[in-house]
């Protein structure tokens, strides 16, 4: 395992993957671990991890994700879903994820109302459910790479695609569900495009 500096450095949104180079079980098992062990604002989890290992579905998605080869040319693509439908305020969802912490009664209320707060006055005044999912979904998302990086996985981040034709490939319950943003995992073929980063002193600020 590299650490995680020698991970982020490894890491570069691969372009051009092996595709005769699979992914073991027990690697990706890790990688959707630590997708699973994702922080999630409030703890709400409002994800599902779709993993596309099959070739022919990977190939109908293709056209509708700008036509990347990564997508078929990867060991894996996982599709990150939001849920959106579980952070409205009123979703008994809420009560039995802050319920699950076992506090007292009368803390957990306080913190269901904390919650319903803040989503409606700090959340849904400015962006829609899906969109706060989303974020979170991102964090899972880093977390995936990374964990990648460390056993030598390469990995690309895939916001290039036709949201509502590729939910209705997937057959997504859209009741439920919706594609946040997508990760083609697998290891690195030939030489890539270099990676280019703004320094430190351009982007950290002390106060």
């Amino acid at each position: 395992m590299k650490t995680v500096i020698e991970a982020l450095t490894f890491r570069h949104a691969c372009k051009k993957f092996n595709s005769e180079k699979k992914i073991s079980k027990k690697e990706l098992e890790t990688i959707l671990k630590a997708a699973c062990l994702s922080p999630s604002s409030f703890g709400m989890e409002a994800w599902k991890f779709l993993v596309l290992e099959s070739k022919k579905v990977r190939e109908k998605i293709r056209p509708v994700c700008w036509d990347q080869p990564q997508v078929t040319d990867a060991s894996h693509v996982i599709v990150i879903l939001a849920r959106p439908d579980l952070v409205e305020p009123s979703n008994a969802y809420i009560k039995d994820m802050f319920m699950r912490r076992k506090l007292p009664e009368d803390l957990t209320l306080a913190y269901i109302e904390k919650y319903k707060w803040y989503m409606e006055t700090e959340v849904l005044p400015i962006m829609t459910p899906y969109a706060w999912c989303a974020k979170q979904c991102y964090i899972a998302l880093a977390n995936i790479m990374t964990t990648a990086a460390s056993m030598g996985i390469d990995s690309c981040p895939m916001e290039g695609f036709e949201k509502v034709k590729l939910e209705k490939i997937l057959n997504i319950d859209k009741e439920k569900y919706e594609v946040a943003v997508l990760v083609a995992l697998g290891y690195r073929a030939g030489e890539q495009t270099p990676r280019l980063r703004h320094t430190g002193e351009k982007l950290i600020e002390y106060r």
